[in-house]
């Protein structure tokens, strides 16, 4: 039984979530959906735990096209389980560390009458099954008869549009990265270290509301320096900030599962005319970007717009490598479809993105991202927008 004070979502929403599927297992000839990861199992059963960060911890669910769904949990799991989750038939495994709840999971297909099935599960497509290989091995010899197919499209074609509510868990995650930015901004001073960048935007993050702190990360352009390393976001270190120098900063948290990630670049001090001028450039770049992000559009045309707009510039010549400039985001931080030039997807009102063009110019990496909501009119910028000018601190 769902209880009210854990509950995510309403029943209902995830019930919605199960039809949405049923009707794309009907048309992809699956009889059922086994699920082995967070952010799927999180997304169509409620249930959220702890124990993901356990690899010897097996989680399913088992979602047929008929019948009812299924958890299958360890004892202590289940517990959490009955009051999380909307789904009411758990079934237990005892804990072990090899073929952990291998008999359960065939157990539960058999109940449902399933032993020469077509079984989706995900074996692919951004997607990899968190069930070791041998346990796998060992449930498909326990049901020779049974077709494992890769369900991996159809659970990202659901989970592209986001609901509602969805979006509202999107807003809280993105509103507490615009004030953890807001603290690093005011609190940035010379004498700080990268790590103290990364513990205040963590803390930021946590004191806020956010379950966890993601993708904190930096790209410094430091005068004089020439350490390849720099020239992309990486984890930060010891390093203590030097004037004048140029950081796209990365950052994001998880509220309730759902995920911001946006960048920002400053300079620290000064900056030079030629970073102001390839800031501004960027800039242009998102806008343009922007201006094309609307419901029945291909997503390449974000590509295209980025690459039209710097095509126009004194930087021309950088145009032509440019691939991608950005990804969808919700339940996992980085999530299909790409923004990409050869993607063929056609934008759709619920899908949330973050267009994040950027350019590799004179020693810097620069980079400005936003996080995006397609509307039936247009877009919705959810960050709190970028300057248009550099910010110099």
């Amino acid at each position: 039984m769902l209880a009210e004070d854990l509950a995510d979502f309403p029943a209902a929403e995830y019930q919605r979530r199960l039809q949405g599927l049923r009707a794309l297992m009907a048309a992809a000839d699956m009889d059922a959906v086994l699920l082995t990861t967070d952010s799927n199992h999180r997304y169509f059963t409620g249930h959220a735990t702890h124990r993901w960060m356990h690899k010897y911890t097996g989680i399913y669910a088992l979602l047929p096209r008929a019948g009812e769904p299924v958890l299958i949990l360890t004892p202590i799991e289940a517990c959490m389980g009955a009051e999380d989750s909307w789904i009411e038939k758990i079934r237990t495994f005892p804990v072990s560390h090899i073929f952990q709840g291998v008999d359960a999971i065939a157990a539960a297909i058999g109940e449902l009458g399933l032993e020469e099935g077509r079984i989706g599960t995900e074996l692919g497509g951004v997607m990899w099954m968190r069930m070791p290989l041998q346990d796998f091995d060992q449930l498909q010899q326990k049901l020779p008869a049974i077709q494992f197919v890769d369900a991996s499209p159809l659970l990202w074609q659901l989970r592209a549009r986001k609901s509602v509510s969805e979006v509202a868990l999107i807003r809280t995650a993105v509103a507490i990265t615009d004030q953890a930015y807001q603290v690093l901004f005011e609190e940035l001073k010379p004498g700080m270290s990268e790590r103290d960048i990364y513990r205040l935007l963590a803390v930021e993050h946590l004191n806020r509301g956010a379950d966890a702190p993601g993708s904190i990360t930096l790209a410094p352009y430091i005068p004089g320096d020439t350490r390849p390393s720099n020239r992309t976001l990486r984890r930060h270190t010891e390093r203590i900030l030097t004037h004048g120098e140029l950081i796209a900063q990365d950052a994001g948290g998880s509220y309730r599962g759902y995920w911001s990630d946006y960048t920002r670049t400053y300079a620290l001090g000064q900056a030079s005319e030629t970073h102001k001028e390839v800031y501004r450039i960027v800039y242009d770049c998102l806008q343009a970007s922007l201006q094309a992000t609307r419901a029945g559009v291909p997503i390449a045309a974000l590509v295209q717009a980025t690459k039209a707009t710097l095509q126009k510039t004194a930087y021309a010549e950088h145009a032509s490598p440019i691939t991608g400039i950005g990804h969808a985001m919700g339940l996992d931080i980085i999530e299909p479809p790409f923004i990409d030039f050869e993607n063929e997807v056609i934008l759709e009102e619920g899908m949330i993105l973050t267009v994040e063009p950027a350019l590799k110019i004179d020693g810097a990496f620069i980079m400005i991202e936003e996080d995006v909501l397609v509307t039936a009119q247009g877009h919705e910028v959810l960050s709190s927008p970028a300057p248009a000018e550099l910010l110099v601190l």
